[in-house]
C-alpha cells in the first residue's frame, strides 16, 4: 500500500493510516501524517494542507522557524513543539548547524555516521525531547475531525523518532517501523542528490570522501535507528519500559491510543 502524499513543492510526507498494528489492525487512514518542510509549499500545496489538517506540530527550533517559517494554513491550529532545545549539527537545519556539520564531518564518512547514532541515542532518552513527545502524546488522545501532521525539516529524524514512538504504541511491529523510517530515503531521494551535488560541485574536494559523508549526514540510516531503540531499551530495560517509565504510556493508555486510531 502506497501511503505516500503527493505535493507539488513538499516531499517526504506519508499518512501512517494502513500500517498493521495490534492484532493484525490497521491504523485508521487520515488521522495522523507525518512530513517533512512546509516552508516553499505552493497555493495547491496550501489548499489541500487546509483540507486534510486539524492541526500541525513543528518539531523544529525557534532557528529553523525564523530561517524558513510554515506558511500559515487557513483554518489549522499551528503547535511549535521543539525537540531540540538547541541547534544539533546533521539534525536541526539552521544555516549555522549546517555550516558547523560539514566543517566537522564532510571528509569523515564514519564520524558523520557515528556522530548521527550518537544523537539519535541522545534523542531517545533526552528529557526536554521526552517532555516535548508527552505533550504531543496527550493531545492525540483528543482528536479533531481531520488529521494531525508532525514535521521538522527533513521529515527524517525529529520526526522518524516520533513516529517510532507512536507506531510502537499501536503495536506495529519493529521491522514495519524500521520500513517506514527508511522510506524517506526514497521520498527525499532526488532532494538529497540535489544537495550533495550543489555542495560537491565546489572545487578541490575529494568527492571520494565528502559524498559518504553527506549521505551519512542527509540519509536515514539502519543503525541510526537502532542507536535509538537500542538506547531506549538499555535506559528503560525494554521497549515497553521506555515506553511506560519515559513517556506513561502504560498498558492501559496503550489500549486508549489503540481504540482510537486503529480499525475494528
Amino acid at each position: 500500500m502506497d501511503r505516500s502524499i503527493p505535493f507539488e513543492k513538499l516531499i517526504n510526507f506519508r499518512d501512517l493510516g494502513g500500517m498493521t498494528g495490534a492484532d493484525g489492525r490497521k491504523i485508521k487512514p487520515g488521522m495522523i501524517i507525518r512530513g517533512g518542510n512546509l516552508h516553499g509549499a505552493s497555493e495547491k500545496d496550501i489548499e489541500k494542507l487546509s483540507e486534510m489538517l486539524d492541526l500541525i506540530v513543528d518539531f523544529r527550533t525557534e532557528g529553523e522557524i525564523a530561517e524558513q517559517p510554515d506558511p500559515e494554513i487557513p483554518g489549522v491550529e499551528y503547535w511549535h513543539l521543539p525537540v531540540l532545545a538547541t541547534l544539533t549539527e546533521g539534525v536541526s537545519r539552521e544555516k549555522e548547524a549546517d555550516k558547523n556539520s560539514f566543517q566537522k564531518f564532510m571528509m569523515d564518512p564514519q564520524g558523520a555516521e557515528d556522530y548521527m547514532k550518537k544523537t539519535y541515542a541522545h534523542m531517545a532518552v533526552s528529557e526536554f525531547a521526552l517532555s516535548q513527545q508527552k505533550l504531543l502524546l496527550e493531545r492525540l488522545l483528543n482528536p479533531g475531525r481531520k488529521a494531525v501532521l508532525f514535521h521538522c525539516t527533513a521529515g527524517k529524524d525529529r520526526t522518524g523518532g516520533f513516529a517510532s514512538i507512536f507506531e510502537a504504541i499501536l503495536g506495529v511491529d519493529k521491522d514495519d517501523i524500521l520500513e517506514d523510517y527508511l522510506l524517506t530515503n526514497e521520498a527525499s531521494k532526488e532532494n538529497i542528490d540535489r544537495m550533495i551535488a550543489h555542495i560537491t560541485g565546489r572545487p578541490g574536494l575529494d568527492k571520494e570522501r565528502v559524498i559518504p559523508a553527506l549521505q551519512a549526514m542527509f540519509g536515514a540510516r539502519e543503525s541510526y535507528f537502532n542507536a535509538f531503540m537500542e538506547e531506549a531499551e538499555r535506559v528503560y530495560g525494554s521497549l515497553d519500559g521506555f515506553m511506560e517509565k519515559a513517556l506513561g504510556i502504560g498498558e492501559e493508555e496503550k489500549n486508549r491510543f489503540r481504540k482510537l486510531y486503529l480499525e475494528p
